[in-house]
């Protein structure tokens, strides 16, 4: 498991995390017939066909207000636009419900539980995948009832940052504007509220998973070449951010920026070769949208090129660059 989402597990592990998570970023009406006291984790592992296990990133369990019903959360994390992410969802949805019947947890009159699946990402680039299954499917004129009609509310970290209106000290929110801080006075600020949002002892282990993240994650990542000690206290990471502040400060502005730049030009030449395959071959198996996801720049421009004059969908991929 990539570090990244192991990290992330642990901070929505916690149910103040998730609770944060509805009230101030997602905000929607529904969310005032939820108990949030409530909120119960349960096994994101199903078991599919021929006994191969699927398992969603988390789920969670939470009861409606003076009532018998309950709702599940189904929480999947991403660091990259995933085209086909809509499918996964309705997958994991599809093997909850199954899990749901087998163990004789379905509502009165036999009934399913309301399900939201979100996708949380933390991505430079903007998502660029299809939010809803019906977007994957080649349309017939006819068939377009039988579609499925799934979609998961995306929250991209940075478009919701970037459209303001998030409550300042929301647990989510900070995690949102560490992971996205554009400098170190950036990322002091934000800490400096996590450490006040934390310090109830009943927030201990969601302290901790703060700490592990920032001190395994998301600062290596900032800053490759600077030496992280040991910490166990937010206070101490902000200590130690301060005594290394110029040095800090170039390599964390150097690598956003590349990286950021590297990370949108290929997404975006990656969905428009996609765009361009389709519409000259029609629609994608599932490999050539893995492979374009893997692939390199210099790999996508070449098979651009390939596109002009390819016969078939495999010709475009045989060479580095097809010869007249």
């Amino acid at each position: 498991m990539p570090r990244h989402d192991h990290a992330y597990r642990n901070l929505f592990g916690h149910p103040s995390m998730v609770a944060d998570l509805l009230r101030g970023v997602i905000r929607q009406d529904w969310i005032a017939q939820l108990d949030l006291s409530t909120l119960e984790r349960v096994n994101g592992e199903h078991v599919a066909g021929l006994h191969q296990r699927r398992s969603s990133d988390m789920v969670w369990r939470v009861k409606e207000c003076d009532k018998h019903g309950y709702a599940y959360l189904l929480l999947e994390f991403q660091s990259r636009s995933d085209t086909h992410m809509a499918l996964r969802v309705l997958t994991y949805l599809a093997l909850l419900y199954e899990d749901i019947k087998r163990q004789g947890k379905l509502l009165p009159r036999g009934r399913l539980p309301a399900a939201l699946p979100i996708v949380l990402y933390n991505g430079v680039p903007r998502w660029r995948a299809a939010r809803q299954v019906a977007d994957l499917v080649e349309p017939v004129q006819g068939l377009q009832g039988y579609t499925p009609s799934l979609r998961y509310l995306l929250i991209d970290q940075g478009q919701f940052l970037a459209e303001g209106g998030l409550p300042p000290d929301n647990l989510a929110t900070l995690l949102f504007r560490l992971e996205h801080a554009r400098s170190e006075d950036e990322l002091r600020e934000a800490l400096q509220r996590l450490i006040g949002r934390l310090h109830e002892p009943a927030l201990e282990d969601l302290q901790r998973a703060f700490v592990a993240w920032l001190r395994d994650v998301l600062l290596p990542e900032r800053a490759p070449d600077v030496s992280i000690p040991t910490v166990t206290t937010l206070q101490e990471l902000e200590a130690m951010i301060v005594q290394d502040r110029i040095d800090w400060s170039l390599r964390w502005k150097q690598q956003g920026l590349e990286k950021g730049l590297q990370e949108g030009r290929k997404e975006g030449e990656s969905l428009m070769l996609r765009q361009l395959l389709v519409r000259r071959f029609g629609a994608l198996p599932e490999q050539i949208d893995q492979r374009l996801a893997q692939a390199s720049t210099d790999e996508l421009e070449a098979w651009a090129l390939n596109v002009l004059d390819a016969r078939t969908l495999d010709e475009v991929f045989q060479h580095g660059q097809l010869t007249s």
